[in-house]
């Protein structure tokens, strides 16, 4: 005969109860409550898991419909001007065209002109996505924001961000920002916020926008293009 446990349960108020069970029940009770434990540790970091990607699902999809808003309203309008154009005569427009006078500007000798090839410069290595420019001007001070997005999520994404202050002229001025602001390490995206002061004499009304330059950590520049303040301002 197997060996067996003998289970006493006391009660003041009634007669003791004896159970008998093997070793084996035993065994299969302490197995099941660390089977139980494991279940439920189990669930609770699973939880934690989906719980946080639900919310980064949603911010993500947050900012998806912004940009998509933002892109309707950009081809509403270019519809606009695309019904207005198909609205007028091929005829009637060449006439008004041939109508304007054109006045004859004189270039005072020594002035170099605008070199539209180095103004208009774009650079884009399809490393890194820029989005939602925007530039908000508070007394000689200017605040600007963009969306950064890395276009390679298989490895993250590290470098600085430059911005350059374009003149009507067309010559480029640095501007002073804190670098911690223009700093990012991405894996997908990241909203980029930076302030600074207009350069001293320089007034808003002969700016004609800014240049903004993406950098990798090993100084490779994978993105650059201008943006007129008629696009970006606030």
């Amino acid at each position: 005969m197997g060996t067996k446990y003998n289970v006493l349960f006391m009660r003041d108020d009634d007669t003791v109860k004896r159970y008998r069970l093997s070793p084996f029940w035993l065994r299969m009770l302490f197995w099941f409550v660390v089977l139980l434990a494991a279940c439920a540790g189990s669930g609770a970091w699973a939880g934690y898991t989906f719980w946080t990607q639900n919310v980064h699902l949603k911010q993500e999809k947050m900012d998806l419909q912004k940009r998509l808003s933002d892109a309707s309203v950009q081809l509403e309008r270019l519809e606009n001007v695309n019904k207005i154009l198909d609205s007028y005569d091929p005829n009637d427009i060449q006439s008004m065209l041939a109508a304007v006078p054109v006045e004859e500007k004189k270039v005072e000798a020594g002035e170099p002109g605008v070199d539209l090839k180095k103004l208009l410069a774009f650079k884009n290595l399809m490393r890194a996505g820029v989005e939602n420019v925007k530039l908000r001007k508070t007394g000689r001070s200017m605040t600007l924001s963009f969306d950064l997005n890395n276009l390679q999520t298989s490895t993250a994404l590290s470098g600085e961000a430059f911005v350059e202050l374009i003149e009507n002229s067309g010559r480029g001025l640095a501007i002073k920002s804190n670098p911690e602001d223009m700093e990012f390490h991405i894996q997908r995206f990241k909203v980029v916020r930076t302030r600074f002061s207009l350069p001293a004499g320089l007034e808003p009304e002969e700016l004609y926008g800014i240049r903004l330059f993406i950098s990798t950590k090993q100084d490779e520049l994978i993105f650059s293009e201008v943006y007129p303040l008629s696009r970006i301002l606030n």
